[in-house]
């Protein structure tokens, strides 16, 4: 079972892209951030697969994009308890590392990401059915923008 994380000086890549998932049993949100690791947006929604596709496409976009560190959203439930869904993460985390070799690949706690998505799709107008796959892009990006936020504040701190 992995834990989550949160950016330390310790282990922290440097300047560069950070791409943050949404891993979903149908979609994967994938958002991307600035070089300078300020602003988190929508990249695309890959199809989740049982042949690891969605592994090899999200491997390419770290690639294709030059990205220094990979964060997951490790969906638990809210009493902190894992479900399947956290079990499915971790194993598309796992493969991924895999495949990517030596770009860390971080796992971070996503309750209510998909939910705050959500409400901002449809506080712009946007349905739920009719958006799912940026839903699944908005909550990568509720993500990704969590880790980027944090990691500043651990940047800018005093030694």
């Amino acid at each position: 079972m992995a834990e989550t994380q949160r950016p330390s000086r310790e282990t922290d890549p440097g300047r560069g892209r950070r791409l943050g998932l949404d891993v979903g049993s149908v979609r994967i949100g994938v958002a991307l951030s600035d070089p300078d690791c300020i602003l988190a947006s929508p990249l695309e929604t890959v199809k989740a697969s049982i042949d690891s596709s969605d592994v090899q496409r999200v491997a390419f976009l770290v690639e294709e994009n030059f990205v220094v560190e990979v964060i997951v959203g490790l969906p638990v439930a809210l009493r902190g308890n894992h479900t399947s869904s956290t079990l499915a993460a971790e194993e598309f985390a796992r493969d991924l590392s895999q495949v990517i070799g030596d770009i860390p690949v971080r796992m971070v706690d996503e309750r209510m990401s998909t939910m705050a998505a959500t409400q901002a799709m449809q506080a712009s107008g946007v349905s739920a059915k009719k958006g799912r796959s940026r839903i699944d892009q908005a909550a990568a990006v509720h993500i990704l923008q969590g880790w980027l936020d944090a990691r500043r504040r651990v940047m800018n701190e005093e030694l």
